[in-house]
């Protein structure tokens, strides 16, 4: 059986200061430009995940300011990591796809893509339009035909979650889609997402879906409005031996 450690970490937005530190005006987080906002964070997650000595890492989105992009990809060439790459909501196609592409996106301008590792098969969506939509549907349900197993790799939850974020209109646009075809197929889907910023796990029949912390700063799981945790940060590895997943999610003290 193949044994393989992967290091999921997202939400670094670099650049991207939010307005308050605790509580977030409306139902919205607003930001202010910050040049060198949470880079120390993301340091320190890449520093831990090279010491636990992982080499394959997969970043889940929402790199952070456009002008951010290029430094994110430099301070990543500073670690000998294998680097998968999808696209949250703050990012543009275009601008990443400079630095690093799957060289074989399944469907026309997303970076989407699938790879085989032994006994798992690994899919990579795009959510950065906050949907998938008809084509990147249909590639999807086209890849898990005949897979009894795989790992999902995608920004934004597809399985609700009760959290403020979800209540605010973040969810995806066409996630009862998604879940639908995920439900109807033969095969037990392992669901890696982010962007609601907080650590959280739920199932519901072949699904099982693990929000990872974010790199930056979390938003308060259980609360009436968007608050924000901006003392905690972090990221998550996924133990796959074979083709079965046991995953930690990993919090970091602040430097």
């Amino acid at each position: 059986m193949t044994k393989t450690t992967i290091a999921h970490f997202t939400d670094t937005h670099l650049g991207q200061k939010l307005v308050t530190n605790s509580e977030i005006a409306g139902d919205k987080m607003r930001y202010d430009n910050a040049p060198k906002e949470h880079e120390d964070r993301l340091r320190l997650v890449l520093d831990d995940i090279a010491a636990k000595g992982i080499s394959s890492v997969v970043f889940g989105g929402d790199i952070g300011t456009a002008e951010s992009v290029q430094s994110f990809f430099a301070l990543l060439k500073d670690y000998d990591f294998a680097v998968s790459v999808i696209l949250g909501n703050h990012d543009d196609y275009a601008n990443v796809t400079q630095y690093w592409n799957a060289s074989d996106n399944a469907v026309r301008g997303k970076l989407c893509f699938s790879r085989t590792y032994g006994d798992l098969k690994h899919i990579f969506l795009d959510s950065s339009d906050n949907i998938l939509g008809e084509s990147q549907r249909a590639w999807l349900a086209s890849e898990l035909d005949g897979v009894s197993k795989a790992l999902l790799f995608v920004h934004h939850p597809i399985l609700a979650i009760d959290t403020p974020v979800d209540r605010a209109g973040a969810a995806l646009r066409d996630r009862d889609e998604t879940m639908s075809l995920l439900l109807g197929i033969g095969c037990e889907v392992s669901v890696f997402c982010g962007h609601y910023h907080i650590i959280d796990d739920a199932s519901d029949a072949n699904i099982r879906q693990f929000a990872t912390p974010a790199t930056s700063y979390q938003i308060v799981k259980q609360s009436d409005e968007l608050q924000a945790d901006v003392g905690t940060f972090g990221y998550r590895i996924l133990h796959i031996d074979g083709s079965e997943i046991e995953t930690e999610a990993v919090l970091l003290p602040r430097s």
